[in-house]
């Protein structure tokens, strides 16, 4: 588990909310899920009546968070660079952390296969079964971070 030691950066948290957005009430996204705060996708279990705070909404985050970064310790086999642990919990944010386990950018990463991994990544864009224009830009712009440090030497491993 070489990846134990990574935590979430601040820039990392920075990308994740603006990716996001704020909403201090419950409301149905474009794939027809119940979000609130920062993209906390709602459980049966959980009322929100209230509007939410943004001590409280960042708290519900860092939970999320908190359970992307153990699936990555988990899951992810080789080294990561920050950057592109950043990029991988804000996928592993969007699509849930047992979805993002079982997903083929997953195995390509680990099987250090960087360009399939990111052809597969680019097409995480529905949601609930429904195709996202958000989330196409999201995907976009986390590949991008993923990318930016991968060098010649990550490439090669191709």
């Amino acid at each position: 588990m070489p990846n134990t030691a990574l935590r979430l950066s601040p820039e990392g948290l920075a990308f994740i909310k603006q990716c996001q957005g704020f909403s201090a009430e419950p409301y149905q996204d474009e794939c027809h899920l119940w979000v609130v705060g920062y993209g906390h996708l709602i459980q049966g279990s959980e009322a929100f009546v209230t509007p939410l705070s943004q001590p409280q909404a960042d708290a519900l985050l860092q939970l999320d968070i908190y359970a992307c970064e153990r699936v990555l310790a988990r899951e992810i086999e080789v080294p990561l660079v920050q950057i592109q642990y950043d990029a991988l919990i804000s996928l592993a944010l969007s699509l849930g952390p047992e979805t993002f386990a079982a997903s083929a950018v997953v195995r390509y990463i680990n099987q250090r296969q960087f360009a399939k991994a990111l052809s597969v990544w680019l097409m995480e864009t529905e949601l609930n079964g429904v195709r996202s224009n958000g989330l196409n830009r999201q995907r976009q712009a986390e590949c991008a971070l993923f990318r930016t440090d991968l060098g010649r030497e990550f490439m090669r491993a191709e």
